[in-house]
């Protein structure tokens, strides 16, 4: 049975402005081989569900007619909005959750999302995206991760930090939890049961200041959850940069990964 996270409409109300200074960017790579695996031309519509600041509606508007990108949170359709004002006039921005998904909205080849997928209920999600999806359609869920590295101990350092506050929080208890399903398993038991995996490594510069905003743009990380405590946290990676970093610079290996899932030909 797939867990369900509790749905919060303004559980990133506070992380958007920090959200695309904070959390590492998708790969240009692996947008490209996303495009090309699906035959992106030009010519199919997109829907970018749970956009939070825009980032994929926008990497991927050049590679398609139209773009659809839904979010709850307003806030964070403000900054997908300004993002992508001037630049991808062909992209549509939508106050809505996977819960509103339905005919009205047309037929899209491609639905992405971001990071969102786990705040979902992902049966419900994909039970939808199947009546909204071209038979040829697919869903790709994107996702960063910050690698371990050797030659670099602070990353694991700066990460089991973050973790130290975060674990608090029960909505990611629930998803590091022995009863919660992975994203894969539940895609299993879906209409879009044909999965890959493609993945992109790449080494990064990041700077003091996106490493402070990185936790700022996390819900479990929140001022509302830590108070006072999210302070002392902040300063602790300013002393991790100290220690490290090249004129308040480090470098990280991110890799950036999408779960494509199609249905089986037939």
């Amino acid at each position: 049975m797939s867990q369900i996270t509790p749905f919060v409409a303004d559980r990133f109300h506070h992380a958007a402005p920090h959200y695309l200074i904070g959390r590492p960017a998708y790969s240009p790579a692996l947008i490209r081989r996303v495009a090309q695996r699906m035959g992106l031309d030009g010519t199919q519509r997109l829907l970018d569900l749970g956009c939070g600041p825009g980032q994929l509606s926008l990497a991927f508007a050049s590679w398609v007619a139209d773009a659809t990108a839904i979010d709850p949170e307003p806030a964070m359709l403000e900054v997908a909005a300004q993002l992508g004002a001037g630049i991808a006039p062909n992209i549509a921005y939508r106050q809505g959750s996977s819960y509103d998904l339905c005919a009205d909205l047309g037929t899209f080849h491609l639905a992405v999302i971001g990071r969102a997928f786990h705040w979902m209920d992902r049966m419900d999600t994909l039970a939808r995206l199947d009546t909204i999806l071209a038979p040829r359609g697919a869903v790709a869920l994107f996702n960063t991760a910050q690698l371990d590295d050797p030659q670099r101990p602070w990353a694991a350092q700066y990460r089991n930090l973050l973790d130290s506050y975060a674990n608090s929080d029960p909505t990611r208890a629930l998803r590091r939890s022995e009863e919660w399903e992975s994203h894969t398993d539940v895609l299993a038991r879906s209409a879009f049961c044909a999965i890959e995996r493609i993945s992109v490594i790449e080494y990064r510069r990041v700077s003091a200041e996106q490493l402070k905003a990185r936790p700022l743009s996390m819900s479990s990380l929140s001022r509302e959850r830590l108070g006072e405590r999210l302070d002392t946290l902040l300063s602790q990676v300013d002393a991790i940069v100290a220690e490290h970093g090249s004129d308040g610079w480090l470098v990280e290996r991110i890799e950036s990964t999408v779960t494509l899932a199609a249905r089986e030909a037939s």
